[in-house]
Formats: C-alpha cells, sequence, structure tokens
C-alpha cells in the first residue's frame, strides 16, 4: 500500500477509497506476484482487486477472473483496461453477490488489513460460501512486523485509510476451519534500510 497523501477526513472508509483511486489512478504499478497450483480456465475470485494489479497476474496466467471492489472508480478503472479478459463487480466483500459453490479459489491480496472485527468474520463466511470444496483462498497482509505498523496493530494513515497487521497467528485463527497449506512470513528490504513485512498463506476449504 502507498504512504499517505492526504490529511482530510472522509465520512466513511468507502469515501476515503473513493477519493484515494480517484485520485491516483494507478496507485501500484506492474503485475502482482502471485501463484496457484490451478489449471487455466479455473474460475478465480479477486476479493479486494482495486486497480487490477492482482487481477492483471491472474488473467496472466489463464485464470477465469472475476474481480470484486467496493470502489466504483476501481472498478471503472479494472473495466477500461481488461475489458473482456475478465468481470467486474461493485459489492462489498462481506456481502458477495455470487452463488454457492462458484469459484475454485479466492485471493484476498491487502484486504484484511482493512477490515473490522465484523466484516472480517462476514468475510470468511462469504469466502466459504463461494468457494467449491476443495477450493483454495491465497491471503496476503501486512505483518505485524511492518516497518509501517509503528509498532502498533493498528493504525490510521494521513489519507483517512484505516490499517491492521497480522501475525502467523492470527491468520490462521480466521481461517480456522480450513486446511493450512502454508502460511510465510516475507520481508523486503527498502532503499533505506526499512523493512516492509507480508504474511502470505495459503488455506484449503474441506471437502
Amino acid at each position: 500500500m502507498q504512504d499517505p497523501t492526504s490529511d482530510q477526513d472522509c465520512d466513511s472508509q468507502v469515501d476515503c477509497w473513493e477519493r484515494f483511486y480517484k485520485e491516483h489512478r494507478r496507485p501500484w504499478r506492474g503485475i502482482g506476484k502471485i501463484s496457484l497450483d490451478l489449471e487455466p480456465g479455473s474460475k478465480v475470485l479477486d476479493v479486494g482487486c482495486g486497480t487490477g494489479k492482482t487481477t492483471a497476474a491472474l488473467i496472466k496466467t489463464g485464470m477465469d477472473t472475476t474481480g470484486l471492489d467496493f470502489s466504483p472508480s476501481a472498478i471503472s478503472h479494472c473495466i477500461s483496461v481488461f475489458g473482456n479478459k475478465a468481470k467486474f463487480t461493485i459489492a462489498e466483500c462481506d456481502r458477495m453477490p455470487f452463488p454457492d459453490n462458484h469459484f475454485d479459489a479466492v485471493v484476498a491480496v491487502h484486504i484484511f488489513e482493512h477490515l473490522n472485527d465484523t466484516q472480517m468474520r462476514d468475510t470468511v463466511k462469504e469466502i466459504s460460501r463461494v468457494l467449491v470444496p476443495g477450493g483454495i483462498v491465497f491471503a496476503r497482509t501486512f505483518a505485524v512486523e511492518d516497518v509501517r505498523a509503528g509498532g502498533k496493530d493498528r493504525n490510521t494513515r494521513g489519507n483517512g485509510i484505516e490499517y491492521r497487521y497480522y501475525s502467523e497467528e492470527e491468520m490462521k485463527e480466521i481461517f480456522r476451519g480450513f486446511d493450512l497449506l502454508s502460511c510465510e512470513r516475507k520481508d523486503e528490504t527498502m532503499r533505506f534500510g526499512a523493512v516492509r513485512v507480508r504474511m502470505e498463506c495459503l488455506f484449503r476449504l474441506p471437502d
């Protein structure tokens, strides 16, 4: 995620993100790095797709990709960039407009950082509902050791967007009804020595 760019207040997190995407058409450049052991044509949901960095990676690997985000500006950008290469939906991640057992995998890249406890619980329920039995979840989040956490597990940046930071144990607890396939800490040392830290976990919905 980007560093703060504004100190203005906003009425809700939806408003904060909408303003952010209007001010930054491509806040995260390039194609996301993600590896899923799936056959080409598998149905994959990109939850909180934003402007499509992870979506681009899924399309590139031949996935039948659907992106979901609550920001109309983000979804509009994705449609303009990807056209009919993927499907896009404006919706909340804790109230997904998809049928049961619809996706082979769900990708949640830097979305859990922005959910409160109720939203997080309901989002996991929705992920469970829309996944096929045996479907997988890839979750990437900022870790508590990340330099931007400042020693806290939650903070609000200058642009009004709220963040929370997770440990490996917390990620496992969030998905306690799933089979754990892997969970790793990833460190990235920045130019001036600061370290960005994230958790990358892979879970499987039991059959």
